[in-house]
């Protein structure tokens, strides 16, 4: 099966994990086969004595 149409049949899976210093991602098919895999590198912040991301860091990754 193509990979679109296996996206579009909802056969696959997306694991995002937004770990300390990067987004990690990972499309898996019906038998966990990866698909497409990505990271994007981010920093946190010291809010209000928080360590915190914002809204706008975790859409931009």
């Amino acid at each position: 099966m193509e990979t679109k149409q296996m996206i579009a049949d909802g056969k696959t899976a997306l694991g995002i994990e937004f770990g300390s210093t990067r987004i990690k991602v990972v499309l898996i098919d019906k038998d966990h086969h990866p698909i497409a895999s990505g990271s994007h590198d981010w920093e946190n912040r010291l809010e209000n004595n928080i360590w915190t991301y914002t809204l706008e860091d975790i859409w931009s990754g």
